[in-house]
């Protein structure tokens, strides 16, 4: 499945954030003006039996005898992800899914079995009331932070039972509470304003269709930014696992010498030794990141973020000086037992045994958290950068 943009840029942009996320973000935003050139994948997904390869061909406009139409009826049940061609949308795919919840798809293997990350938008399609299914398909979206619109189908079986148990029926009654049970059930799981479309059945002359290809239409821009925004975010977290795997690789290096000037009886080596250590490994640390104060300069000239509450403030700085603090304050205690061993009679063993593992461990402890941290911190920013919530 190809992303929102063609493979040849991809690579230029993750070679770019390696080096230099500005550029990377600078080139993102040109991508993003151009929304004709970014592909959007939707997944037609929800229960067996619900209507979903039917809607597909509705939602292209076409019949389900037409040619190139996705098989319909119990015999042609959906058994893998099938893509189709919209025609009147520029690089739009409609992927016609398996239902969750069959033989052949269980509920509980079927996020991962059928790769739902892969997909940027989501059409779920039920077919009668809010299902556990549904809340399952809903809450995976949630979590991958990506937008799906929810398609009532076959409503007019609804319409049809409740005409025969109502005494006072009228169409527009049911279908106000049928719309309000449905978003009513979409909002307890913490969606504001939901989506949510009516059809008495998935065919392509109906109103309720009409309503839902109108407001697409009206928010395709928008999804094809988002789906693209969600992409460089995933690429640009890779890098930077990518750098963090690097640097924690590494700090056994600089452990190993933190180690080594605990051994030597000079007096405040072991400090001295740590310090410039955590200093050094802090600074090529927050380059690597881009959290470097001329990196950051260049972000914000690029995006228009501010990025000094999040990396200069001093709460932020006071806590990483902590840090050292108490890496050094920890050596000192180290350095002083050993004195105190000494003064003792202690064999000299001590300072061999115990100051090395204690400068060892609490120069490791501190250059992890700083690694894992600018990591993080980077990632905030660009996801900012971009215009997503952090």
């Amino acid at each position: 499945m190809d992303g929102p943009l063609d493979r040849e840029i991809n690579e230029q942009i993750r070679a770019m954030m390696e080096t230099d996320p500005a550029a990377a973000a600078e080139k993102i935003r040109q991508c993003l003006e151009e929304t004709d050139n970014i592909q959007l994948n939707i997944a037609i997904t929800g229960e067996p039996g619900t209507g979903k390869s039917t809607f597909v061909n509705a939602f292209r406009g076409i019949h389900n005898n037409d040619e190139g139409a996705a098989p319909t009826g119990c015999e042609n049940m959906t058994t893998n992800p099938t893509s189709y061609h919209h025609p009147d949308y520029t690089k739009v795919i409609i992927w016609d899914l398996p239902g969750i919840g069959s033989t052949m798809w269980p509920a509980d293997k079927y996020v991962e079995r059928v790769e739902l990350e892969k997909f940027d938008f989501f059409i779920i399609l039920s077919a009668d009331r809010f299902r556990e299914n549904d809340v399952k398909l809903v809450k995976e979206i949630q979590k991958m932070e990506k937008k799906f619109y929810f398609v009532c189908s076959k409503v007019n079986h609804n319409l049809r039972d409740e005409e025969q148990s109502q005494m006072d029926f009228t169409e527009e009654k049911t279908l106000k509470t049928i719309y309000e049970d449905r978003v009513k059930g979409l909002e307890e799981l913490g969606l504001k304003s939901p989506q949510v479309f009516l059809l008495l059945s998935p065919d392509v002359s109906l109103q309720g269709l009409k309503e839902l290809k109108s407001t697409f239409e009206e928010d395709l821009p928008e999804l094809k930014k988002h789906a693209l925004c969600l992409t460089m975010i995933i690429i640009y977290k890779q890098v930077l696992n990518n750098k963090k795997e690097n640097f924690l690789a590494k700090i056994k290096y600089y452990c190993i010498i933190s180690a080594t000037g605990a051994i030597l009886p000079v007096p405040l080596l072991s400090a001295g030794v740590d310090l410039s250590l955590i200093c050094l490994a802090f600074r090529w640390y927050l380059v690597g990141f881009g959290l470097d104060t001329s990196s950051l300069n260049k972000l914000a000239a690029t995006t228009g973020i501010s990025c000094n509450d999040e990396i200069t403030n001093l709460k932020f700085k006071n806590k990483l000086l902590k840090s050292s603090l108490i890496s050094k304050a920890l050596i000192h205690v180290a350095n002083t037992f050993v004195m105190a061993s000494k003064k003792e009679g202690v064999v000299s063993m001590s300072r061999i045994l115990v100051a090395p593992i204690l400068s060892f461990t609490t120069t490791y402890v501190a250059l992890n958290v700083f690694v894992t941290e600018f990591a993080e911190k980077s990632h905030r920013i660009f996801k900012r950068a971009l215009g997503l919530n952090t």
